[in-house]
């Protein structure tokens, strides 16, 4: 079988190790320091050939998956590494006492409503989506991505506290937390302003990845880079790690 030929941008600059990122359109781009020789260059992207076909192949399905998507009764969504079935229903300002008692019950999780009366949650394994009566698909999915992102916003600082006692005891201050919908990482670590950002389609995954998003991104603030050593650290904290990631395909 011959090896697929994979084309890349490369950026030479003062980092210290090779590293490789594939953009939302599939391109790959390369950065490595200037000493770096430019066949032991090629010779590291063809060792991660698998990995960027893995990747592109995510971005294709998670792009079909939004343009198959009509939001109506029946659909199946995402969550969690399962999906729920989609119930749509017409907002009325009525329901939202009903609602706030049964999250109080607990009936109902992964709540979130707007002023409008609109609102997205679980119950009894099907994802309700209650809009106006006027709402287009558009207005739907918006709906959708809102409550997806609060939700995924949520999680994740909910792992990153689980797991934070490990970095504070290194004496690392709890970082700044945000949440976007992104289409070709999980998650980005800023060490320079003490940020992480999640993706908010992390919602879809099983928790054991998410964990391992959390905990990956957190590492980069003990080891800033993709070096043996950050790998290390993260098997300290999940021994697992490997079998997480693979969940995030």
């Amino acid at each position: 079988m011959q090896e697929e030929e994979i084309s890349y941008t490369l950026i030479r600059k003062n980092v210290k190790n090779i590293n490789l990122r594939i953009k939302p359109d599939g391109s790959v781009v390369v950065s490595a320091d200037p000493r770096v020789p430019k066949s032991y260059i090629d010779d590291f992207v063809t060792s991660k050939i698998p990995f960027i076909q893995k990747a592109r192949a995510g971005m294709r399905q998670r792009k079909n998956d939004d343009e198959s998507r009509h939001f109506i009764t029946g659909e199946r969504i995402a969550y969690l590494g399962g999906t729920l079935s989609l119930q749509v229903e017409q907002a009325d300002r009525r329901l939202v006492p009903i609602w706030l008692e049964q999250v109080q019950q607990g009936s109902i999780t992964r709540f979130s409503r707007n002023n409008d009366a609109e609102a997205v949650f679980c119950r009894d394994g099907c994802l309700y989506l209650y809009a106006s009566a006027q709402s287009s698909q558009e207005d739907r999915q918006r709906l959708f991505d809102s409550w997806q992102k609060i939700q995924a916003g949520i999680l994740c600082r909910q792992i990153s506290r689980q797991y934070y006692p490990v970095f504070e005891k290194l004496g690392i201050p709890y970082p700044k937390i945000s949440i976007r919908k992104m289409r070709s990482r999980w998650g980005s670590c800023t060490p320079a302003k003490h940020k992480i950002t999640f993706n908010s389609l992390l919602l879809e995954k099983p928790l054991e990845s998410v964990e391992y998003v959390v905990v990956h991104e957190l590492s980069h603030f003990i080891h800033p880079d993709h070096s043996p050593a950050f790998y290390q650290f993260v098997e300290q904290i999940l021994p697992d790690w490997k079998s997480r990631k693979e969940g995030l395909c």
